[in-house]
């Protein structure tokens, strides 16, 4: 090991991209191969029957008119499907279609597939310290930027 401060920022961008290529390798294994991987955090972020698209943006953290666009993107693509709220029929709300569903099982079954290849690469201590050390760094940053 190299002596003097080491590069994390570089690290966490190389193990980043890395992990979005084989979740998207994956995915498209699966049969999803325009899934658009920016947009799966979306998924999660979705209420059971639909949510409004102001909402996600919020939850998100982007702007309505970004979100807009993914949403229109997703719709095409066979992911989404935007109808009338059944609380208020002058708005819309957004909802997974039936192949939305499907691919939000198959990113919990990517996860955890690449999860298990880091434990049986690291051994399941180090791959639970590694773990630790990305929360703790998340942490750190999120203080730092006073988030």
């Amino acid at each position: 090991m190299k002596k003097g401060l080491h590069n994390v920022a570089r690290g966490l961008m190389v193990a980043s991209r890395a992990h979005a290529a084989a979740v998207t390798a994956r995915l498209a294994q699966r049969g999803y191969d325009d899934f658009p991987f920016a947009s799966a955090s979306l998924l999660w972020l979705m209420d059971e029957g639909g949510t409004r698209s102001t909402v996600l943006a919020q939850r998100a953290g982007v702007s309505k008119q970004a979100m807009s666009q993914l949403v229109r993107l997703m719709e095409r693509q066979g992911y989404l499907e935007q109808v009338p709220d059944p609380t208020d029929t002058r708005a819309k709300v957004v909802r997974m279609t039936e192949r939305g569903e499907a691919v939000k099982t198959a990113c919990v079954e990517v996860r955890e597939e690449l999860n298990r290849k880091v434990a049986r690469a690291l051994g399941m201590d180090a791959a639970g310290q590694l773990e630790a050390n990305l929360d703790a760094a998340a942490a750190l940053f999120g203080e730092i930027a006073g988030t």
